[in-house]
């Protein structure tokens, strides 16, 4: 009998041990659907796809929901707190490959921005690519890597390094909105 209870005392003491939480594991993981600026982590819920006239495709990361998207946009509700990152790339259709710098002639990141009667408004600029008033959120350099594109679903990463050295980056696996060209 006594060896019965520390067979058991011993089965339970290594399932305890073998069931506690490692609390030596600091890493976090990783999201697929983030912009990080610095240690900032910025949470992205929509991303929308918008072929343009001459051969251009807008892409848009944005913090709210499609449904609190598009109402704002379509109905004219305002919405606060929009953190909003879009680009432009040269080329429409978006195809699976890696686009550099010359390729992606507008972006801009927006923080604590409002939709306001469906624009965009104030917010802070955290990356611009015409910024004369602040220079150092200009990027120098960055890219975008397309690993995905179907017809449910995209896959991407950027990069962008901004003029004061400042890294923003960024990555995407889920579905996305689509937006066809009133062309």
């Amino acid at each position: 009998m006594k060896a019965l209870k520390n067979s058991c005392l011993i089965l339970i003491v290594t399932l305890f041990v073998s069931c506690s939480s490692d609390d030596n594991n600091t890493q976090k993981p990783k999201s697929s659907h983030v912009i990080t600026l610095n240690n900032e982590t910025y949470v992205v819920n929509t991303v929308i796809v918008e072929p343009a006239a001459g051969d251009n495709t807008f892409i848009s990361l944005i913090n709210k929901t499609e449904s609190e998207f598009l109402d704002a946009i379509n109905n004219g509700t305002q919405l606060n707190n929009v953190n909003v990152f879009n680009m432009r790339i040269n080329q429409s259709p978006l195809g699976e490959q890696a686009y550099g710098f010359s390729d992606i002639p507008n972006f801009e990141f927006f923080e604590n921005a409002q939709i306001i009667n469906g624009e965009l408004e104030d917010g802070n600029i955290l990356l611009d690519n015409n910024n004369n008033a602040d220079t150092n959120l200009n990027a120098s350099t960055g890219s975008f890597t397309l690993d995905l594109y179907a017809n449910d679903q995209i896959e991407f990463s950027f990069q962008f390094t901004r003029n004061d050295g400042t890294e923003i980056s960024g990555t995407y696996n889920g579905s996305f909105l689509y937006l066809a060209s009133d062309e």
